[in-house]
């Protein structure tokens, strides 16, 4: 009989936990409900459109000069550069995928980080103040670059370099992009 008695308080205690468990998912099912409105709502107030953030580089000080990039052949406008006392904002003709090769492999991982190493390095060695030091942001409009925006360039050498490797790129990717429409 005793053995009755344990199966039979065993299947109540199984249903209040049973019972229990139900009403902790119901809980966090609501508060992952609540969660998501509230990411929702952070999200529409705090993202700046990417039209917006094109239009006013941060922290690059005054206006120095207006540039167009223009293809060797043909001359055709592929993007302007508006340099700045402190940094550079590169900006396309036509946004394009951030995935391109031309893009990703050649113009940020081997020119944009090549810089931004060299400079690592100087901050590491106590040579250039971190706030001194080369650095980049790409301004994306969902998958799709619209803006390149350098900071602390540092020399006229680099400033070059980098322009004739953005034509480069420019080249690659419009006419790859605009062969696969």
């Amino acid at each position: 009989m005793d053995n009755a008695v344990d199966v039979k308080r065993l299947l109540e205690l199984r249903d209040k936990l049973d019972s229990r468990i139900k009403e902790l998912q119901e809980e966090l099912n609501l508060l992952n409900e609540i969660k998501s409105v509230i990411d929702g709502i952070i999200k529409s107030q705090s993202i700046v459109p990417a039209t917006e953030l094109v239009s006013r580089p941060q922290d690059l000080g005054k206006l120095v000069e207006t540039r167009e990039i223009r293809s060797r052949v043909g001359n055709e406008l592929l993007g302007t550069v508006e340099v700045y006392e402190n940094g550079v904002s590169i900006k396309p003709i036509k946004p394009f995928n951030k995935d391109n090769t031309a893009f990703r492999r050649f113009f940020r991982d081997k020119i944009l980080e090549g810089f931004k190493q060299e400079d690592d390095k100087l901050v590491k060695d106590g040579q250039l103040r971190r706030e001194e030091a080369f650095n980049y942001e790409i301004k994306l409009d969902g998958d799709n670059v619209v803006s390149m925006v350098i900071k602390n360039y540092r020399s006229d050498e680099r400033l070059r370099e980098i322009i004739r490797a953005a034509r480069w790129m420019l080249e690659r990717v419009l006419k790859e992009e605009g062969s696969e429409q």
